[in-house]
């Protein structure tokens, strides 16, 4: 058979492995454990007819490594056609591919309108005014009566139509004229998605004639001045009036940066902009609209309002055209957000049938389940350990955290980002240091540090684990790496205890749901795992440590960042977002709060081992 690596052609005999195949033909490939599969070090990506994982390459690849078609070289099968890229291009880097945003897509039902037209030129038989004229042209051209103009496109009217002898562009929404331009060539026409998040704030410009991405761009929430998470700054806001003003324009600000910095990227004016949707959670929904989050932290957290809202750019202080259209997503609850919806819109395994759960892991964890005919939705709070907030050597995705982490008879093995020396670890690392501490049997099904000095534990581990044990400043802590300035990277049994709350909450909210819609778990379809987060995580150890109950790994999805896809989704297609602001009504919000059964489910879920339901 013939596959095709880095472009070039190459023949692969019958019976013989991608990898015996790159090493035939003098191909970039790292073959540290003779083809074992053990090391996870023969990264490849493949491009086309990508096999479905093995359990291996579960075990050592993370999800978004896994969507974006990385494979191991000795796992994955050969077949004809197949398309491969090996080498340093063959890796992805820990932000590449994880947004999943549509780079092309069909604009044509934004909702956006232009017509082009020629009107009459006035005469001494002919006196009727400007706004006359332009009307009575589109009503003919378009069948649209009841139009209407705001104040600022009047005051320009009269100079625009005689720039080009009374040819000119109208850009609609609906019956609304939100601009005029002059000649009648293809005006363009920009939208942006805006996704707020609690920690980082991303913007998606598209091209809305030709439907392509042109620019994206992140920035960290300029709220995090005000507290790393919702509850703290709803404790913020409700201070007083002028603190809740101060959140609602420092998000603004951070937003208006990120759309100044596309439009210089992209060389066009903010003017150009008719239209945004934003998405983002209940809180992050509020201040940025200003409203109060008095009654959010408070039991039965009310939120001032649910359903989905449009507004005019002016409205809401955005640098886009001050007429553009912009529309958030509808809330379920006080903790299910539009950010929920939006990855319900943004995964595509939840637009099919079947029975679907979606997962979006956080500090506040979302849970949306649907059978084929109902809907469910609730939040539970997994707190800031997902974060990497809370843990002792605990940090923020960033160089010099510690992602990845593999014990063996070897010893401990660990990827930091960026490379060179740990200073810390994420909250992918800790996920999989947990698990794979739990394998080599360094903690307990319970999630205590094994003491190095019991006989039993002496037995059974090896020396180099051993020494690994020590009594710190907070207990008994296993050092993951050392550092030569005497700052080791370590989990302690505080840690370990943190990560056992926040999992422990996250599976007590699953299987509190699929009991009250009558599920077992072996009955999903697909579970899809939504956030930039879900994307780093390794999906054999959050099964493992029972975060998520025991399923096909074949049915566990990952989904990148969701909302923010859906938010493209909703701003290409208005059909969508009208959809699902339908949709919204139907789907029953669950308040675990205060139930027996998520307390019984929650203290079974604490120990460090798979969850079979």
């Amino acid at each position: 058979m013939q596959i095709k690596v880095n472009s070039e052609p190459v023949i692969v005999t019958l019976g013989e492995s991608l990898m015996a195949a790159l090493i035939r033909h003098n191909l970039p490939v790292t073959n540290i454990c003779n083809g074992k599969g053990t090391c996870g070090k023969c990264k490849i990506r493949i491009v086309s007819e990508a096999p479905d994982p093995s359990e291996m390459e579960y075990q050592r690849l993370s999800a978004g490594e896994i969507v974006t078609g990385i494979r191991l070289a000795c796992q994955a099968q050969p077949t004809d056609g197949m398309t491969v890229v090996c080498g340093a291009s063959g890796h992805v880097d820990r932000k590449e591919g994880l947004l999943f945003l549509a780079e092309q897509a069909s604009s044509q039902h934004c909702g956006l309108v232009q017509v082009q037209v020629d009107l009459d030129q006035p005469t001494l038989t002919d006196e009727r005014s400007d706004g006359d004229r332009l009307f009575a042209k589109l009503q003919e051209t378009c069948s649209l009566t009841d139009l209407t103009i705001r104040l600022p496109q009047l005051q320009t009217l009269a100079p625009v139509l005689r720039q080009e002898n009374f040819a000119v562009t109208a850009v609609l929404w609906d019956r609304t004229i939100l601009e005029v331009l002059p000649g009648t060539g293809q005006a363009p026409v920009y939208g942006v998605a805006i996704d707020i998040g609690t920690t980082n704030i991303a913007v998606a410009l598209y091209d809305l004639v030709t439907g392509s991405m042109v620019r994206l761009a992140a920035a960290e929430n300029g709220q995090t001045l005000f507290g790393a998470d919702v509850i703290s700054r709803i404790e913020f806001a409700n201070h007083s009036q002028s603190n809740r003003d101060l959140l609602r324009q420092t998000v603004t600000e951070t937003i208006n940066g990120l759309l100044n910095k596309l439009c210089t990227m992209a060389e066009i004016g903010s003017s150009q902009i008719y239209k945004a949707v934003v998405v983002g959670n209940t809180t992050m929904h509020h201040l940025f609209l200003g409203l109060d989050v008095s009654f959010l932290a408070l039991s039965p957290f009310v939120s001032v309002y649910n359903a989905s809202l449009e507004f005019c750019a002016s409205e809401t202080g955005l640098d886009l055209h001050p007429q553009a259209k912009v529309f958030l997503f509808p809330n379920v609850g006080g903790f299910v957000g539009g950010d929920t919806l939006g990855a319900v819109l943004g995964a595509e395994e939840l637009l099919t049938q079947g029975c679907h759960l979606l997962i979006d892991i956080g500090t506040n964890c979302e849970l949306y389940l649907q059978d084929g005919s109902q809907m469910w939705a609730c939040s539970t709070a997994a707190g800031p350990a997902f974060e990497g907030a809370g843990i002792t050597c605990g940090m923020r995705a960033q160089p010099g955290a510690i992602e990845r982490v593999m014990i063996d008879e070897q010893g401990v093995a660990i990827a930091v980002i960026g490379g060179g020396q740990a200073t810390g670890i994420c909250g992918s690392g800790l996920i999989e240091a947990v698990q794979q501490m739990r394998r080599a049997g360094i903690i307990s099904e319970q999630g205590g540090i094994q003491d190095p000095h019991d006989p039993e534990v002496q037995a059974t581990l090896l020396s180099g684990l051993l020494n690994r044990i020590r009594d710190g400043e907070l207990g008994r802590e296993f050092v993951l790496a050392y550092n030569p300035n005497g700052n080791d990277v370590v989990l302690t049994q505080r840690d370990i205890s943190q990560l056992q709350l926040a999992k422990g909450a996250v599976c007590a909210g699953i299987r509190t749901l699929l009991d009250i819609a009558g599920l077992a778990v072996g009955d999903l379809d697909s579970v899809v795992l939504a956030g930039t987060f879900a994307s780093h995580l390794n999906l054999a150890s959050t099964v493992d440590i029972g975060l998520i109950p025991q399923l096909s790994m074949h049915k566990l999805k990952t989904a990148g960042n969701a909302a923010h896809a859906g938010a493209v989704k909703a701003l290409l297609d208005q059909r969508a977002f009208n959809n699902l602001r339908r949709q919204a009504s139907q789907i029953t919000h669950v308040e675990l709060g205060g139930s027996a059964t998520f307390s019984m489910y929650f203290m079974e879920s604490m120990y460090i081992a798979p969850c079979q339901i």
